[in-house]
């Protein structure tokens, strides 16, 4: 059965005309041209071998295929161009297109008359052919999608070529000829590598002798050549390319810290790659079975039978518990600045009408009077607190009204973080996941309600982390953690309102770095709506945090009770204010903050003196200032003037008490001026929790040890003696007086901490190369 031959597959526009099909010698013409510089997809030995032997000079740049996961100018280089070069070198194309020319092409590589090249520090994304004829001056440039192969050529194979012809177009030939030497050619390097083709000579000089080995020897290397070729050029590629590049300017220095992070967000790209597997099987499935099984001449279902079989495939790969997860998020709110319009009151932000079939603008700018009542309700909570929490101040309150702003603040806080990031890295000062550090009987699953009644008009859009799945579910905890992200990553901004997380999901590298650490990550490199999380989780349960998901994470530690005696008083109480809660402040709050992120005016990096910390709620601050001032009402005591930092005073508080209490086992190293702690004593048997040894790891600031990183791990755990004691606010019993009475230099707290340490491993196993990439 033929394609229909009305139907041309290969469209070619020869200076503006379209012209009948042209045969590939007619296109690549060796006879009206001599010379050939390509940049193109890919180049096969044979269709080299059939159409460019006649010519006198042939270059061919081969592009990068683009790469899903490199979203910012660094992973461009390290997971498109650095690692596509590495793989292809890795699985030995370049000596598999080289044997496969015919040996007189061989020959003209090695006199380097044909050469292939590639760029392993820059993506080449470009597509063209330039022939040329140095004596009759004649030039072609080819433009379009066709690639240096046969199929690229073949009009049977279902598949759409453009390929437009200019003909002596002298402006735009030297055009894209300067182009190609003065900006792509320096990014080039050899893809038939001086280790390829010192063997491929080796070769052909041993052979020279070699009576049946004929006049036209051909190179063939055997795999433990190719082997070392591979291994030679791999270490090439990184050892000299890069850093020449770098030594360019080419790419920047800070290339080398991409090449240390390239698999920060790995786990993200693995699950990708799963997913997209899995679809794909899915599909091919659904092709298949879409066709009658047995009939001889096979034909396609009735639309019945199909529509059914769809329904079937698109749920077929979740379990019904997993359908039943999906269900237990639905609250949406959608952010779509380019829809907001301030004129006409809209703040771009919308919400499903009631019936659900369409979207709405959300958000209504209040009365004073409706302002007042909203600030009214909040006080009334704030005044509960006060009222039934035993041993309450003015600055633990801050904390309950702390998390009330953020979650006002929380679906803009995407747009936030690329107004306040001059670097990428910056936006993990805009934290999108707030932690309440909470007392069984603190009031914390209280405060998430209120929170939902205050921004949505109800309270029930809380999740309970523990009921996402039963608990005999197989495999748990990582299903857990794979809702969550699904109900993130919805399109929705609405916060994430997550009640009681498990003390596991902190401690635990494959939880919180997956979830908090890697989608920080996806959001910096690729700013997009991911819904923030606010949660609670028990801290009397031995609460730790990784020092990489604290650096993403606002903490906030509630750690005081609610009057056991006043109990059904404050539930009395409560019951009453909730009654009272509406949606009407935060109408009002949105379309401020939006106009705050359309004025370019608008201040977005106010950095905290004390602590050097962003205060990315800081416009929120100046809008309930705002709020107060025109309600005639004062600022309440438990207004926060800057961000809290609970969990630096957590950490800073537990080695204090540890240092009290047991002074002894801090041994002083005069030599380094440093503190060795045994921190194994930290165990059960010494009366400490099973995971006291991680919480005081990860609590230590890694500036504090000697040696970074490598301070905190082992046994013994090694620190800076003088920074240790200016730190948890003792004095310090080894130093000189000169010392003990001069002024610190700097503070701490100002130093930005590293978020991760990288380790390489050295591949050492022989024959590495034959048995990953064959």
């Amino acid at each position: 059965m033929v394609n229909d031959p009305s139907l041309k597959k290969i469209h070619i526009v020869f200076n503006g005309q379209e012209t009948p099909p042209m045969k590939v010698s007619q296109l690549f013409d060796a006879h009206r041209f001599n010379r050939l510089t390509a940049v193109t997809t890919s180049v096969t030995a044979d269709f080299f071998n059939q159409y460019l032997s006649n010519f006198i000079k042939v270059e061919i740049a081969l592009r990068t295929p683009a790469a899903s996961d490199a979203k910012t100018a660094d992973e461009v280089v390290t997971k498109e161009a650095l690692t596509h070069a590495l793989l292809a070198v890795a699985n030995k194309q370049p000596a598999k297109l080289f044997e496969g020319l015919t040996s007189g092409n061989q020959a003209n590589v090695l006199n380097g008359l044909f050469s292939v090249e590639m760029s392993p520090v820059q993506a080449l994304h470009s597509h063209f052919y330039l022939l040329s004829n140095h004596e009759t001056h004649d030039t072609r440039v080819i433009l379009g999608s066709i690639d240096l192969n046969n199929d690229a050529f073949d009009k049977d194979r279902n598949q759409f070529e453009e390929v437009l012809v200019f003909d002596n177009d002298i402006r735009l030939f030297q055009n894209l000829s300067e182009h190609f030497k003065k900006d792509i050619k320096p990014v080039l390097r050899p893809y038939f590598t001086d280790n390829l083709l010192k063997a491929a000579q080796a070769q052909l000089d041993e052979g020279k002798d070699d009576q049946d080995a004929g006049d036209n020897q051909v190179v063939i290397l055997d795999n433990d050549t190719t082997d070392q070729i591979a291994a030679a050029d791999m270490t090439d590629l990184i050892s000299h390319d890069v850093q020449k590049q770098m030594d360019a300017k080419i790419i920047p220095t800070s290339t080398t810290i991409a090449m240390r992070e390239v698999t920060t967000d790995r786990s993200q790209t693995q699950e990708a790659i799963a997913r997209d597997v899995k679809q794909h099987d899915t599909i091919y499935n659904l092709q298949k079975t879409s066709v009658s099984p047995r009939a001889a001449k096979p034909k396609i279902k009735s639309r019945e039978k199909i529509y059914q079989q769809v329904q079937q495939a698109l749920i077929s790969g979740m379990t019904p518990q997993q359908r039943q997860a999906e269900k237990k998020y639905t609250t949406f709110l959608y952010d779509r600045p380019m829809e907001r319009n301030l004129v006409r009151n809209n703040s771009g932000l919308y919400v499903p009408n009631d019936a659900g079939t369409h979207p709405i603008p959300f958000g209504k700018l209040a009365t004073t009077s409706q302002i007042r009542d909203g600030l009214r309700s909040i006080d009334a909570v704030m005044k509960g607190y006060q009222k039934f929490v035993v041993d309450y101040t003015a600055d633990y309150g801050k904390r309950f009204f702390e998390a009330i702003l953020y979650s006002f603040t929380a679906p803009l806080l995407w747009e936030i973080r690329q107004k306040a990031s001059l670097n990428p890295e910056d936006g993990n000062d805009v934290p999108n996941f707030l932690v309440l550090g909470a007392t069984a009987g603190s009031g914390k699953s209280t405060l998430l309600r209120i929170i939902n009644q205050l921004t949505w008009n109800t309270d029930r859009s809380l999740i309970d982390f523990g009921m996402i799945y039963p608990t005999e579910t197989a495999q748990k905890k990582a299903k857990t953690v794979e809702a969550i992200e699904h109900y993130m990553k919805q399109g929705s901004s609405y916060p994430v309102l997550l009640d009681e997380i498990e003390p596991y999901f902190f401690q635990q590298d494959q939880y919180s770095r997956h979830l908090v650490v890697d989608t920080m990550n996806e959001l910096i490199n690729n700013p997009h709506a991911i819904a923030p999380l606010i949660g609670t989780t028990n801290y009397d349960s031995g609460f730790t945090m990784l020092r990489e998901t604290a650096r993403r994470t606002y903490y906030l530690q509630i750690d005081k009770v609610i009057n056991d005696q006043l109990k059904g008083e404050a539930n009395k109480y409560i019951y009453n204010v909730r009654q009272t809660l509406n949606t009407t402040l935060f109408k009002d709050f949105v379309m401020r903050m939006a106009n705050l992120l359309e004025d370019d005016e608008t201040p977005w990096r106010d950095f905290n003196t004390d602590n050097g910390r962003l205060d990315f709620l800081s416009n929120t601050r100046k809008i309930f200032r705002d709020y107060y001032q025109m309600a005639g009402m004062d600022v309440p005591p438990y207004f926060a003037d800057q961000i809290c930092d609970d969990f630096q005073e957590s950490s800073r508080n537990s080695w204090a008490k540890l240092y009290v209490t047991q002074a002894d086992d801090f041994k002083y190293r005069e030599s380094d001026d440093s503190l060795l702690f045994d921190i194994s004593k930290l165990n059960t048997f010494n009366g400490f929790t099973a995971d006291s040894i991680e919480k005081y790891r990860n609590a230590l600031p890694i500036e504090l040890c000697v040696d970074g990183i490598n301070g905190k791990r082992g046994k013994f755990v090694e620190i800076k003696a003088p920074d240790f004691f200016k730190w948890i606010g003792e004095r310090n019993p080894y130093a000189t007086p000169e010392v003990a009475h001069s002024e610190p230099t700097h503070s701490i707290s100002n130093s930005k901490l590293p978020s991760s340490a990288i380790t390489t491993e050295k591949l050492k196993k022989k024959g590495f190369w034959a048995r990953l990439f064959g």
